[in-house]
């Protein structure tokens, strides 16, 4: 049921003060639990994997980011079931492991789930008894998933700490921004347990001390709202004393300790990257500042093109036709050699069509020696 409200008003009442109304809008997305979520939760067995596509290197069914384990343990259930290091393990990219078992036509063995509690359902039989056996096993993420995407600095050493270490959850919050549609634990302000019951009132006055500005990148955020957080430095959300609050926007906010699940879509990511820009603040000029600037989905490639020497990208630069108008965004780019990446396919067909070369992130980081000598033999750039 939609709900209109009039609001011309109270727009003629700010124009009496003097002031200009701004645009605005209360329409609410919700989206209902889908029935796929739901069956996404408990695993779906796959004939194939025809339905399994590829975002970014990463996962995909419907939309929606997802893993891949098997279910059926055969002899190793037990071993499985006791220490999860012991059990197949779980994909999250198509890295070689799954290229070779694509070549051999196994991927029926395979359950896609988007779960992010870390708990699988394995079954099998006990190889001593014959008897069936089931339950839920803490299984260890793939390294060369995590190779693949070069996640943390995974292709330069420390992949099995990475795996050790390994929350799914935080995973799937970083590479948020490839998916249409996220998992129903979003980025939120003051919705959660433990904050106190004058929390929205304490959060809005602080946040209008600071003109409505984050105190980290220094994006003004007045007419999106909505995108500035306040932030407990100390993690507790029952302390607002004012030397404990921070007043960030989605970006930066996921970016603090202990926020690494905070689930942030391609969109806002996009408007915050765009006001940046209007309000000159995304002068990259060292790797450093780049890395904090970019999405956080393509960390790996700057860390690869970092590694490689590589000159230092701008980031989210705006794209236009032959008449002048913005078509797109690169999220990285390159544009004296008119090279760059972008996240959705819309963006990058329209950096195609402008005359750009844009590269998949995954290729980047497979190949970066080559990417490389690619920037420089379409045009010289001086290093930074």
């Amino acid at each position: 049921m939609k709900l209109r409200v009039d609001f011309s008003a109270l727009e003629a009442a700010v124009r009496r003060m003097g002031a200009t109304p701004v645009a605005f809008s209360v329409h609410v997305a919700t989206r209902p639990l889908d029935k796929i979520d739901a069956e996404l939760a408990k695993g779906i067995e796959l004939p194939d994997l025809e339905d399994v596509e590829l975002s970014g290197g990463l996962l995909s069914y419907k939309g929606r980011q997802i893993l891949l384990y098997i279910r059926s343990h055969d002899g190793k259930v037990q071993a499985a079931l006791a220490d999860g290091k012991k059990g197949n393990k779980f994909h999250v990219a198509d890295c070689k492991t799954l290229q070779t078992m694509r070549s051999r036509g196994r991927f029926e063995r395979y359950v896609v789930t988007n779960k992010l509690d870390g708990s699988f359902h394995i079954e099998g039989k006990d190889w001593k008894t014959g008897a069936q056996e089931e339950g839920e096993a803490r299984l260890w993420v793939c390294q060369n998933c995590l190779k693949q995407l070069n996640y943390k600095g995974a292709n330069y050493g420390g992949a099995y700490e990475q795996a050790k270490d390994f929350d799914i959850e935080e995973f799937f919050a970083n590479y948020s921004s490839y998916f249409r549609y996220l998992p129903t634990r979003n980025a939120e302000d003051g919705e959660s347990e433990n904050y106190t019951d004058d929390w929205n009132e304490v959060s809005r006055k602080y946040k209008e001390a600071r003109n409505l500005s984050c105190e980290a990148c220094g994006v003004d955020l007045t007419a999106h709202k909505n995108l500035l957080h306040v932030h407990h430095v100390n993690g507790v959300k029952s302390d607002n004393k004012q030397s404990n609050l921070r007043a960030l926007c989605l970006s930066c906010h996921r970016e603090q300790p202990s926020h690494g699940h905070m689930f942030v879509s391609h969109k806002d990511t996009q408007t915050i990257t765009r006001l940046r820009r209007e309000q000159g603040l995304l002068k990259s000029g060292d790797w450093k500042k780049a890395s904090s600037l970019c999405d956080p989905a393509l960390q790996g490639v700057l860390d690869a093109c970092s590694r490689a020497r590589c000159p230092v990208p701008e980031v989210g630069l705006d794209i236009q036709n032959a008449k002048g108008l913005v078509v797109g965004t690169l999220e990285l780019a390159w544009e004296a050699a008119r090279v760059g990446v972008a996240i959705s396919e819309e963006d990058r067909d329209a950096a195609k069509k402008a005359g750009w070369t844009v590269w998949e992130s995954v290729g980047i980081i497979n190949d970066t020696n080559r990417f490389c000598e690619k920037l420089q033999q379409c045009h010289p750039v001086r290093q930074r």
